[in-house]
């Protein structure tokens, strides 16, 4: 394994989830009928810089850019699993340390691993997971500098241990469709099943009309939409009627929704998105905000359309998607909902393409 100085950049997009979220979380999926998740890659990338190179004085730096934090470390910190790192740090180390024991020398290294994410904290984008997988990638590329990386090949390892090194961190279940948008991009539709999982990818120009039709928004709030998660898959756990019957009402949603799609039918999907967000936001209270539901219904009165908050349990962000390419509907609508001062516009553009490692 090479010991020669390394610059590897690793960059993930978030996801817009469209619909079937909390449903992607293990084992809730499996009490369910043929669950489905939708989302689509945004260029709101999260990013890793990684530098390491031959040192007589090796150490570990991890910066976290949006956090404001850097913490410098000795191998023997990384590598020993009793090393308490401090609080925003802890899922770098972790992915640190399993990847340092693949390595054949890293003791000869000095490491820089820098990490930053266009979208804002809380914004229920899928940004903390997206960051994750940049991470993987960087690290990934350092452990096997010789080797292309294959997501078709490697994508599904790279997501299990995402997912498994989260777990640990939150003490709790990881849904997985944040990790399939970072690592693949693109409109897709992810399936969710016995002992596997399958991923359907849209056409990109499919994917391009979701964006054309697609207005999103920063509340101007951080939320944690995994509380309400858990809340979510306690009820239906504890087999919670109500739990259950709303959870087989957004399944169905989600299945029109990819019904419509496929056949680019966008006056269904915006019906199936808008009967997945009417059902999502009675199941547990907070997962909207009165702010939000003001800008829901100001943009309402211009024109038929789906609003849904991103995130499944509800987090900082929402979008609002219109049946028809109308630039002067669009504007009219932005228009509406930031007549709130705490609301901004956020500009995105669809990205067909995943994690993009380079050396």
């Amino acid at each position: 394994m090479s010991t020669e100085k390394m610059l590897i950049e690793s960059v993930a997009p978030v996801r817009i989830d469209l619909a079937g979220g909390t449903v992607d979380i293990w084992p809730l999926y499996l009490l369910l009928d043929s669950p489905k998740t939708i989302n689509c890659g945004i260029n709101l990338f999260a990013k890793t810089t990684l530098i390491a190179e031959p040192s007589s004085a090796p150490k570990v730096i991890l910066e976290s850019v949006d956090l404001k934090k850097s913490h410098t470390f000795t191998w023997e910190e990384i590598l020993d699993s009793r090393t308490a790192a401090i609080p925003e740090l802890v899922l770098p180390v972790r992915l640190l340390r399993y990847f340092a024991k693949l390595h054949s020398n890293p003791r000869a290294l000095s490491l820089h691993m820098k990490t930053e994410a266009k979208s804002p904290a809380g914004a229920g984008l899928g940004g903390s997971s997206a960051l994750s997988i940049s991470i993987i990638g960087a690290l990934w590329k350092w452990t096997n500098p010789r080797t292309p990386l294959d997501l078709e090949k490697d994508g599904e390892f790279l997501i299990s241990l995402t997912r498994d090194v989260e777990s640990q961190v939150l003490y709790g279940p990881a849904g997985l469709q944040d990790y399939y948008g970072a690592a693949f991009g693109g409109l897709q539709s992810l399936s969710w099943e016995i002992a596997r999982n399958s991923r359907t990818a849209l056409p990109v120009e499919t994917l391009k009309e979701i964006e054309a039709r697609t207005l999103l928004f920063y509340s101007g709030k951080s939320r944690n939409s995994g509380i309400n998660n858990w809340q979510l898959f306690k009820g239906l756990i504890d087999r919670d009627p109500m739990i259950e019957q709303r959870f087989k009402a957004i399944v169905e949603a989600t299945k029109k929704l990819e019904g419509a799609l496929l056949k680019r039918d966008f006056k269904t999907s915006v019906a199936a998105i808008r009967e997945e967000w009417e059902t999502r936001k009675t199941l547990a209270p907070g997962i909207s905000t009165p702010e939000m539901d003001e800008a829901y219904a100001r943009a309402s009165k211009v024109t038929d359309l789906a609003f849904k908050v991103c995130g499944a349990g509800g987090g900082g962000c929402f979008f609002i998607i219109l049946p028809e390419k109308n630039p002067e509907i669009r504007e009219a609508v932005k228009a509406a909902v930031l007549k709130s001062s705490e609301i901004r516009h956020l500009p995105f553009e669809a990205v067909p393409h995943g994690l993009t490692v380079r050396t």
